[in-house]
């Protein structure tokens, strides 16, 4: 864990739960032939939300997110991208579904 402001320990989740909307919407976009260079912006921004957490795989989830905005504008990096955001997805802490019965 890295040392953070008493301000940025409380902001954390908030930017945790905006990264995950964003994330999902960015998704979408990167999977999308046509709209896959729209996710670039989204992507960005997703890796200074993730970078602002108190936690390593939050800074490495951050370092991958930066990477797939770099990539999906070439649509013959596209399949590294979405490699790579998968792999980001993964490595969030947040980045789960409960399913009940």
């Amino acid at each position: 864990m890295l040392n953070k402001s008493k301000l940025e320990q409380t902001v954390a989740p908030f930017y945790c739960r905006l990264a995950l909307v964003l994330c999902q919407h960015a998704r979408e976009l990167l999977y999308d032939d046509r709209k896959h260079m729209n996710a670039a912006p989204i992507c960005k921004f997703i890796s200074t939300l993730c970078s602002k957490n108190n936690c390593e795989l939050c800074l490495e989830e951050s370092n991958l997110c930066s990477k797939v905005a770099e990539l999906c504008v070439s649509p013959e990096k596209l399949s590294e991208a979405r490699r790579l955001c998968d792999k980001a997805r993964r490595l969030c802490p947040k980045s789960f579904s409960v399913k009940g019965s």
